[in-house]
């Protein structure tokens, strides 16, 4: 048996051997040969654009932009080879430059406004620009959340070298959509919450392994259409639940405060604003408040400034005309009085380098509990939230306000997609407004509830082939022609495709 086990022993140790050399072949090829390739496994780059006002699918990052010129609503939008807005940055940063780099999402983007008008670039004119070798880059993304910001830094953004990082992050965050970024985040990829993310870092290191783990994600396409987005386009089902649970979003703050600081960048919150804070102070807080109270909150905690623009848009008594384009996106002027507020916080660094932040409170970070939330594992259910109603869809945004029901009926008999879709709009409003949005498997019965005082009301009908969201490939029907006054919740809502009508029954 011994002599068995000695014969036995060689053969294994040469197979271990001839194993530990094959591997050790593959690892070498795969950085001596797929060295470009292994580059876009670090940090996939932007895949090319159709010219569609959407954002392709990124299974690190959900969605991205794609390099090039955009052009939207009869705005030019430049997008570099980092997929952010603006110029293409020098590389690596130039010797005494110094740089400001702003997160959030559309309302820090620039929706709807040019290059040059955006708050982070005019606050880096205001520093003084060329001259004083200060520039200001635009890292916002629409529609993104602290988790996709905190991934498109680790990718790409950090590269440009930030000597401030200006912290906006709120409305993604906040938003009640049909999805959950940290589980779709987890389902696409191995980042947090994925039953596989042990094993992805305990094998990050091999090159091979990334390779592989690229080509199977990102290269092959398998998860290119992670998630197609577009700004005026409703996004479906609502569950009830923010896109990133409160305490997850203090955590992810703290994390970017802890990002700048690893690179020896100074950290600025932006408190950003809606049209309802021009009408003062609100006898209920609205659900976004929460979550503004979060971002005060970590700003003392660090000791970080914070520029707090719904009270200097309520104190300048300019109305919505002047300092919005819609509910909660900025005007140029709008982005031209953040730029102010912005520059006059960060003169004392920019003249003499004086720091930022103080110490802080250090005070732990609190946990925080949201009444706002229901349904799929919603926390405030039972905590003074408003429960769904009956076959309703969640809220799509404040859920303090009061809703008007619509209950009726979707006729289409030419329906070929895996999912309807019926955004309710605003009538009169280019691009549409969109109030609420209802996914169905097919036609037939529906409900949406909408903003009180609507008003008149139209319908956007999408046929989603594919079923993961409108996109340009979808066919869309616009009955914005027929319609519908609403004074109230109303029963009888006929939508007809082929007739492109919509109609009330008793």
């Amino acid at each position: 048996m011994a002599n068995e086990s000695g014969r036995r022993a060689p053969k294994l140790a040469a197979g271990l051997l001839i194993t530990a050399a094959f591997f050790g072949l593959m690892e070498l090829s795969a950085r001596l040969l797929f060295s470009t390739e292994l580059a876009a496994a670090e940090a996939p780059p932007p895949q090319a654009l159709d010219g569609a006002p959407t954002l392709k699918g990124n299974p690190y990052l959900l969605w991205e932009q794609a390099p090039g010129v955009r052009v939207e609503h009869n705005i030019p939008a430049n997008i570099n080879s980092l997929g952010l807005r603006g110029e293409e940055p020098a590389m690596p940063k130039p010797a005494g430059v110094r740089r400001l780099l702003a997160t959030g999402d559309s309302s820090v983007y620039g929706f709807r406004v040019r290059d040059d008008e955006v708050f982070i670039t005019k606050t880096a004119e205001l520093l003084g620009g060329a001259e004083a070798k200060i520039e200001g880059w635009n890292a916002a993304i629409p529609g993104y959340s602290t988790y996709q910001t905190i991934n498109m830094l680790e990718m790409r953004a950090l590269a440009l070298e930030p000597d401030v990082l200006v912290i906006a992050n709120l409305w993604s965050d906040n938003n009640f959509d049909a999805f959950v970024d940290k589980e779709l985040l987890a389902a696409y990829t191995t980042f947090e919450g994925s039953s596989a993310q042990r094993m992805h870092r305990l094998f990050q290191g091999s090159a091979f392994y990334r390779l592989l783990h690229y080509r199977l994600t990102v290269a092959s396409g398998a998860a290119a259409e992670a998630r197609k987005v577009g700004w005026t386009v409703g996004s479906g089902k609502q569950i009830g639940r923010r896109r990133v649970e409160v305490n997850d979003y203090a955590a992810n703050l703290d994390r970017l405060v802890e990002m700048a600081r690893r690179v020896g960048a100074e950290v600025v919150f932006v408190l950003l604003s809606n049209e309802e804070d021009l009408k003062g102070p609100r006898d209920e807080p609205a659900a976004w408040q929460l979550y503004r109270d979060v971002m005060r909150e970590t700003a003392k905690r660090h000791g970080a400034p914070l520029v707090d623009v719904p009270e200097m848009f309520y104190k300048s008594g300019l109305g919505k005309q002047d300092l919005f384009l819609d509910e909660m996106h900025p005007t140029a002027k709008g982005h031209g009085m953040i730029a102010e507020k912005l520059a006059e916080a960060l003169r004392p660094w920019a003249e003499t380098g004086a720091p930022l932040m103080t110490e802080g409170t250090g005070a732990p970070r609190p946990v925080y509990s949201d009444h706002f939330t229901f349904g799929d594992g919603g926390l405030g259910a039972g905590a003074g939230a408003e429960p769904p109603k009956p076959g309703g869809e969640g809220p799509a945004q404040d859920i303090s306000q009061a809703t008007w029901t619509l209950d009726g009926e979707l006729r289409y008999a030419g329906f070929s997609g895996k999912r309807a879709q019926i955004d309710a709009v605003r009538a009169g409003q280019n691009p549409p407004r969109v109030l609420r949005a209802v996914g169905l498997p097919a036609p037939g019965a529906f409900r949406l509830n909408i903003p009180a005082e609507a008003g008149d009301v139209a319908f956007l009908v999408y046929d989603d082939l594919t079923g993961d969201g409108p996109s340009a490939d979808d066919k869309r029907y616009d009955l914005s022609g027929s319609a519908i006054s609403v004074t109230g919740s109303t029963a009888g809502v006929v939508i007809d495709v082929e007739a492109g009508t919509v109609s009330l029954t008793p």
